[in-house]
């Protein structure tokens, strides 16, 4: 069975943007999995270490991201999805290393098309994909 992971952002417009290029792809004897990376932030104090969100905070996003990831599938007309929300500091290399775990042929990503300062300062997710990926990638440019 193939195996897509769709990274999905928590942004309406990139999940349109997906579901409308994923209908194209022929879906038959494969399995969706539909991945959001939480990123865990870590603020350093004169005293202390604080992160963001707790470890409290997990199963709560997790649940609700769930949900989300859960009515995305059945909008987009998905039958055989695997949902998996995770957090970590470093959503880039946990992205990579759910593609080796998985053994997954094909990733895809939609891109909002940052430039200007926000491309400088922001570091791309898709660039890192593309570099680092060990299948097949798909890259969804912004519409326009």
């Amino acid at each position: 069975m193939k195996k897509i992971v769709l990274f999905v952002s928590l942004d309406e417009k990139l999940m349109n943007q997906s579901k409308h290029v994923i209908r194209h792809i022929n879906l038959q004897n494969t399995e969706i999995h539909l991945f959001h990376c939480h990123k865990i932030q870590v603020y350093m104090n004169e005293l202390s270490i604080y992160s963001y969100p707790t470890s409290e905070q997990f199963p709560e996003m997790e649940k609700a991201t769930n949900i989300v990831l859960e009515q995305f599938a059945k909008e987009a007309g998905f039958e055989n999805f695997v949902c998996q929300t995770v957090f970590d500091s470093d959503p880039k290399d946990r992205a990579v290393k759910y593609l080796e775990d998985v053994n997954a042929e094909l990733a895809v990503v939609a891109t909002k098309g940052a430039s200007g300062f926000e491309g400088i300062f922001e570091s791309s997710f898709a660039s890192y994909l593309k570099k680092f990926s060990p299948s097949d990638i798909l890259i969804l440019r912004p519409e326009r």
